[in-house]
C-alpha cells in the first residue's frame, strides 16, 4: 500500500497545492508540486530507512519538501524543510504515542490553533514505510 500519485496539500492561505508522483522505489517517494518545473521546482520526498538492529532497531521516516527559487542574479536558492521520525521497534513506542508527539509539533506551529488531528491516515501510511 502506499500514499496516492498525487497528495494535495493546503499552503498557508488554505490553496491547494498537488505533489504528483515522479518516483518510487523500495525506499521511498519523491513528487513534485505540478505549479512549478524542473528550473525551479518544489518536490516532496517520502523516505524510509531502518539503523541498527533486532531489539535495538530504529525505523526512520523523513518527509522532504524543497522548493527552489532563482534569485535575481539566476543563481538557483533551495529551501528545505525536513521532519524525520526515529521510532524504536519497541512495544513501549505506541503508534498512539507518535501521533500525540506529531499533534503536539502541529500545534506548536500553528500556533496551538489545532485541537485534534482530524485524520491520521497519513501519520499510520508512514510508519507502515509507504510513500
Amino acid at each position: 500500500m502506499s500514499f496516492t500519485d498525487d497528495i494535495v496539500l493546503d499552503d498557508v492561505s488554505g490553496d491547494d497545492v498537488t505533489y504528483r508522483l515522479v518516483t518510487r522505489d523500495g525506499n521511498g517517494s519523491r513528487r513534485i508540486d505540478i505549479a512549478t518545473d524542473l528550473t525551479q521546482p518544489a518536490h516532496l520526498s517520502i523516505r524510509h530507512s531502518v539503523a541498527g538492529a533486532g531489539a535495538n532497531a530504529v525505523d526512520r521516516h523523513l518527509v522532504q519538501f524543497t522548493r527552489t527559487i532563482n534569485d535575481s542574479t539566476g543563481i538557483p536558492r533551495t529551501l528545505t524543510v525536513n521532519l524525520t521520525m526515529a521510532v524504536p521497534r519497541n512495544a513501549v513506542i505506541t503508534a498512539a504515542l507518535v501521533k500525540d508527539q506529531l499533534a503536539n509539533l502541529v500545534d506548536l506551529l500553528s500556533d496551538g490553533a489545532v485541537t485534534s488531528l482530524a485524520s491520521t491516515n497519513n501519520i499510520s501510511s508512514l510508519l507502515r514505510g509507504e510513500s
